[in-house]
């Protein structure tokens, strides 16, 4: 299944979106938002649901 752009700041979780492309940055941060700083792109972050 292709994930859907995230539209809420949000990524996986039970919605399952990816910050790849979003306005919010490209990072999944292990908390599951998207964003574009370390604290997004760094340690623990998702890189199933953005970039890492």
């Amino acid at each position: 299944s292709t994930s859907k752009i995230s539209s809420d700041g949000t990524c996986g979780g039970s919605k399952g979106y990816t910050c790849e492309g979003s306005t919010f940055g490209n990072c999944c941060s292990q908390y599951g938002y998207c964003g574009k700083t370390t604290t997004y792109c760094g340690a623990g972050c998702n890189s199933a649901f953005g970039t890492c």
